[in-house]
């Protein structure tokens, strides 16, 4: 039989990082799988996988000799039981479970024999295409995670790595093997990759060779150098004939052996480690022993500190030109040139330009990710701060997402989600607006709403400065942040946290037309009289009824009394305005006594209970424009003047009105 009939393609493994952790998933957000590779017994049986979807799904290609129980379902986790009979012939297929528009593969192998396979090199498992197993002997150089088996193998050709390390089949039991770094090992698996980058998935171990070398102790015992450099000490086993180092090429000009003291199986080894300008930087060094015609290896790291100034974009833009090396965190606003990694990151501060980033083609940066990036700050020609030739150290990545989808998620405080919509005041409960100090609001969509709690002003800015950026009602605003919610009085909201601001845009006032004067109320447009300030009455004035609160005169129209002090006097209107109003523009002819503070209310309800109000000040023989913030008032609106007033004297005092006239588009 063929071998490459006897191992499907591996396509689905690609869903897991090499750097990860086994159970950390990287799949698809619309559906998730325990596993996807699913290995059934020659003598029959069956494997559970759990599907967690956000929608109806199904499983299709489903063969006659595999049984899967249930092969459809809905949003929400469901035990999906895949099963199949004895067989005496292999049985191979690739299953696609469909959710939203997406597809997930899942390979399900039965196998009824065992082919011996040749010995590969590494560079010809890496240079091949996913799907067949391999088997590669090499030395463990690192193992990155002892409870799955993540580790890297490596012969004379290069390195592979493995991601899971089966026991006798079963995972999490890698530490049973016994096996270390320098180790000689005989590994066999399923070639896969993620991201382009080659690997073997849920491999078993053949054979096991110990080393005979092996990394007793490094001093010091961190691993870890100051700048200024020093001796670093590695005691090692040796069994072998003799003891050589290998220091890699790039590292050779800061790293130099100052001695080997050999005694019976013990060397130790002395490396002289040169001073450090630069950032921070580290190094994997190999000792070498040979027995018998083989080589054994063993594998140590350490680190040294650098010059590297953690800075934010404007204390790099306002630095001195020279080799101190900076270290940036900010949120990539916009990628110039995507052959050099020329781009601009943005935090609270402000924006810095980068003149060229190392290796940005295989970086995956786009614009919108938060980076960590490393390098000098330079001048350009042009005479523009920049930083040039940086080295990124860190990406997260953002998701787009809209407003719907991301009230659906599920907490998530490491994520980071890219929303936008137009701010607005929140109708969910238990909630307020706050566009002065934290920047608490509502995204809208027109139909869909989420409720933002807090909002700083760009990446690593302080909280209570939202007021600072100029967002107002109505605005089309762009932040970024994760989800969360609050559950309170048993009702769930659903809100954005840790939230920074991106950008915010404000729509173009529409031309109002011409103005004209839908409603004026001033002396000549009331009727009756009442001049002796005997409290409370009622006028009608073209058809809008109004009451005038307190000791109060209305023809003429005069609001005030005598020996009072901090007292509210109040004009209100006790008919609905049936037109939107552009502005509302009071003429104030003379005041005789102290006006405290003015405030024009306008409701919805006529009791004025959900009233917002606009300060002004009021001034003796002045017109004053009032216009709300969101720029009309609304139709339908109660309108409400309140005047706090003192007169010290016994006699009356007042303030007295001319005109009141409300204009807007007939």
């Amino acid at each position: 039989m063929k071998l490459n009939r006897l191992f499907l393609t591996l396509a689905a493994i690609a869903a897991t990082a090499v750097s990860c952790v086994k159970d950390e998933l990287a799949q698809l957000d619309e559906v998730q799988v325990s596993q996807s590779y699913i290995a059934l017994p020659t003598e029959g049986g069956s494997f559970d996988v759990t599907v967690t979807a956000t929608d109806s799904w199904e499983i299709t290609n489903i063969p006659e000799w595999l049984t899967v129980t249930p092969a459809s379902g809905v949003a929400g986790k469901t035990v999906v039981t895949f099963s199949a009979e004895a067989t005496s012939a292999t049985n191979e297929s690739v299953l696609k479970l469909l959710c939203s528009g997406k597809t997930q593969l899942l390979t399900v192998l039965q196998m009824a024999e065992k082919i011996e396979l040749p010995i590969s090199t590494c560079k010809e498992v890496n240079a091949a295409e996913d799907g067949p197993t391999f088997k590669i002997k090499g030395t463990i150089t690192a193992i990155e995670n002892t409870t799955y088996g993540n580790m890297y193998v490596t012969d004379e050709t290069g390195s592979v790595y493995i991601y899971g390390t089966l026991y006798e089949g079963a995972e999490k039991q890698f530490s049973k093997y016994g096996v270390e770094v320098g180790d000689i090992v005989v590994v066999e698996g399923p070639r896969g990759s993620y991201k382009g980058t080659p690997q073997l998935v849920n491999a078993t171990i053949l054979a096991i060779e110990k080393s005979l070398i092996k990394v007793e102790s490094v001093d010091p015992e961190t691993a870890e150098l100051p700048i200024e450099g020093g001796i670093l000490t590695v005691t090692l086993t040796a069994k072998g004939d003799g003891v050589s180092v290998v220091i890699p090429d790039e590292c050779k000009s800061w790293i130099s052996v100052s001695g080997i003291n050999v005694s019976g199986t013990t060397a130790i080894i002395s490396l002289a480690i040169a001073e450090n300008p630069l950032g921070d930087r580290s190094a994997e060094l190999s000792f070498q022993t040979t027995k018998g015609g083989k080589t054994y290896t063993a594998v140590t790291s350490f680190s040294q500190k650098g010059a590297i100034i953690e800075a934010t974009a404007a204390e790099i833009n306002a630095a001195v030109d020279g080799d101190t090396q900076y270290r940036i965190t900010g949120y990539v606003s916009k990628v110039a040139n995507t052959k050099y990694g020329n781009l601009y990151i943005k935090d609270y501060s402000g924006e810095v330009f980068v003149y060229g980033t190392n290796d940005f083609a295989t970086s995956g940066i786009e614009e919108g990710d938060i980076i960590t990036v490393v390098g000098p700050k330079t001048t350009s020609p042009s005479s523009a701060p920049q930083m040039k030739n940086v080295t990124l150290e860190k990406r997260i990545d953002v998701k787009d997402i809209d407003l719907a989808s991301f009230k659906a998620l599920a907490d998530d405080s490491e994520t980071w989600y890219r929303i936008s919509g137009t701010v607005a005041e929140s109708t969910e409960p238990n909630t307020k607006l706050d566009l002065e100090t934290y920047g608490n609001l509502a995204l809208t969509d027109g139909t869909n709403e989420v409720y933002v709690y807090g909002v700083v002003p760009g990446w690593g800015g302080a909280s209570k400065l939202f007021g600072t950026l100029g967002v107002k009602l109505g605005d089309k605003l762009t932040i970024v942040c994760h989800k969360a919610s609050f559950t309170k009085d048993e009702y769930t909201l659903h809100q954005a946290s840790k939230a920074f601001y991106v950008s915010h845009e404000t729509p173009a006032a529409e031309e109002p037309g011409t103005l004209t004067a839908l409603y004026t109320l001033d002396s000549s447009s009331i009727t009756g009289s009442n001049s002796s300030y005997a409290g409370n009455c009622d006028i009608d004035v073209n058809g809008i009824t109004w009451n005038v609160e307190g000791n109060a005169s209305i023809k003429p129209w005069r609001i005030g009394g005598k020996s009072i002090e901090g007292v509210d006097r109040a004009v209100y209107s006790k008919t609905a305005f049936g037109k939107e109003v552009n502005e509302v523009v009071l003429t104030i002819g003379s005041i005789t006594l102290t006006v405290n503070s003015c405030k024009l209310l306008y409701a919805s309800s006529a009791d004025f209970s959900d009233a917002k109000e606009i300060p002004f000040v009021a001034a003796a023989d002045s017109d004053i424009k009032i216009v709300p913030a969101e720029g009309k008032f609304p139709a339908n609106s109660y309108y409400k003047f309140v005047f706090n007033v003192t007169n010290g004297v016994n006699s009356n005092k007042y303030l007295h009105f001319s005109k009141v006239v409300f204009n807007g588009v007939e």
